[in-house]
């Protein structure tokens, strides 16, 4: 009667609960052939007699994670079940608990999906879910955006439509090798071409999903748009070697001053004593012993 099951409704579990409490704790049946003196339904007898309920057999529901209920069965007058009605509650019993069990295994089926759901759309990275032939199964709206094109136009293509690896030699056999179950994850640097814009640097991030016996079924891939990170490397890279190749000129400018300078000095010295020669020539009066000398002296500074 609802007025009785109104009653017991959350009551609690223990040696002394009734027969369906009593049954939970001990995680056994318990047949109550007279609830009217029977002592486990001291606290709850009250509520059964009234509505002429004076027998009560109740049998544990096991299932995976424990015990999940009862089932009971009642009758107006004092009774002990016959092995015919235990052979049948124990059918009854276990298929309540396949029941109960594939509603937990349903409902986290559900919640798992749903969590899944919400984390494949509404990540900040592109992602793609791969048939193992190729084909796209499926993609997020990050992906769509990051290549300006609508689901309907990705779902029509073969991933290495939109993909293109750095070093497809070594990616394509290393890709194979994910599809056949070989490695579980793959890493590799890859371009794509946007329908408006320049071409994009991908990491792209591979990981082969099983399916319950641990054959490959897809292959989850996330794709992230590296560009600008590159071209602030290679300018970077640009700058260090711009600072590189102004040290080295003006390293080539210090030695070259530093030759100069030198070169002028060597030069300068003969060139004194070809003028100071050349003068005495031009303004004295000399012997021809003394002209002889001053023209050897011009002769050895020439040799300079």
């Amino acid at each position: 009667p609802p007025e009785y099951i109104d009653a017991i409704d959350g009551m609690g579990i223990g040696p002394t609960s009734g027969s369906c409490g009593t049954a939970a704790y001990t995680g056994v049946s318990v047949v109550a052939e007279s609830i009217d003196d029977d002592p486990r339904w001291d606290d709850f007898r009250a509520f059964a007699v009234p509505h002429d309920l004076h027998s009560c057999w109740s049998t544990p529901i096991s299932g995976r994670q424990g015990i999940s209920g009862t089932f009971a069965v009642y009758h107006a007058h004092s009774h002990r079940p016959t092995a015919r009605e235990e052979l049948l509650v124990q059918r009854f019993t276990h298929l309540a608990s396949v029941a109960i069990d594939h509603d937990h295994l349903f409902g986290a089926l559900v919640e798992s999906e749903e969590r899944f759901r919400h984390a494949f759309q509404d990540n900040a990275i592109g992602m793609a879910l791969v048939s193992l032939d190729g084909s796209i199964v499926k993609v997020n709206r990050a992906l769509r955006h990051m290549l300006q094109l609508p689901e309907s136009a990705l779902l029509a293509m073969d991933f290495d439509q939109i993909v293109e690896p750095t070093d497809p030699e070594t990616t394509g056999p290393l890709w194979d090798g994910l599809v056949s179950g070989a490695q579980m994850t793959l890493h590799f640097s890859a371009t794509a071409s946007p329908r408006i814009g320049g071409r994009l640097r991908l990491a792209v991030d591979a990981s082969v999903i099983r399916d319950a016996v641990g054959d490959p079924v897809v292959v989850g891939v996330n794709l992230l748009d590296v560009t600008h990170r590159h071209a602030a490397e290679e300018e970077r890279r640009a700058r260090r070697e711009a600072d590189v190749a102004r040290r080295i000129a003006e390293s080539a400018s210090r030695n070259k001053s530093d030759f100069v300078a030198a070169m002028s000095h060597d030069i300068r010295t003969p060139l004194q004593s070809i003028a100071g020669f050349t003068e005495m020539l031009r303004t004295m009066d000399l012997d021809s012993d003394r002209r002889q000398t001053a023209l050897g002296h011009i002769a050895r500074a020439t040799g300079h």
